[in-house]
C-alpha cells in the first residue's frame, strides 16, 4: 500500500475570524493531517467542497470529524473520503492575532 501527501499548505485564519480561505489539496484525499497552533480557546472543524471558485458552497464535514475544544499547540488528521477542497473553521473568533495552520493531503 502506497500513501502519496501533497506538499504542506499554510493556511490563516483571520484576526477576530473564524474561518480560513478556501485550500486545494492537489487531489481527491483519503485524509488531511492538519497542524494547530495556539489559538484562542475554539473547536476546530472542517468545511468541504465538490469545486474550487472562491463562490462555491461549503459543507461543514460530519460530527465525527470534529477535534474537541481547547487552546490548539498540537497535530491531528482528518478523514476526508475523497474532497479534495477545504477550509478550516474555529468555534470563536481569533480575537489576539490571525493564526497559521498548516494542512497536507494523503491520499491511498
Amino acid at each position: 500500500m502506497s500513501i502519496l501527501s501533497s506538499p504542506w499548505i499554510a493556511i490563516t485564519v483571520a484576526k477576530s475570524g473564524t474561518t480560513s480561505a478556501e485550500v486545494d489539496l492537489e487531489g481527491p484525499c483519503d485524509s488531511v493531517q492538519v497542524i494547530i497552533p495556539t489559538i484562542d480557546t475554539a473547536t476546530v472543524a472542517l468545511q468541504v467542497a465538490l469545486e474550487y471558485d472562491g463562490s462555491n458552497t461549503y459543507y461543514t464535514l460530519g460530527n465525527s470529524q470534529t477535534t474537541v475544544s481547547g487552546t490548539g499547540n498540537y497535530a491531528t488528521e482528518f478523514r476526508l473520503g475523497g474532497y479534495r477542497y477545504i477550509k478550516i473553521v474555529c468555534s470563536a473568533a481569533q480575537t489576539t492575532a490571525a493564526r497559521t495552520f498548516y494542512v497536507r493531503g494523503r491520499r491511498q
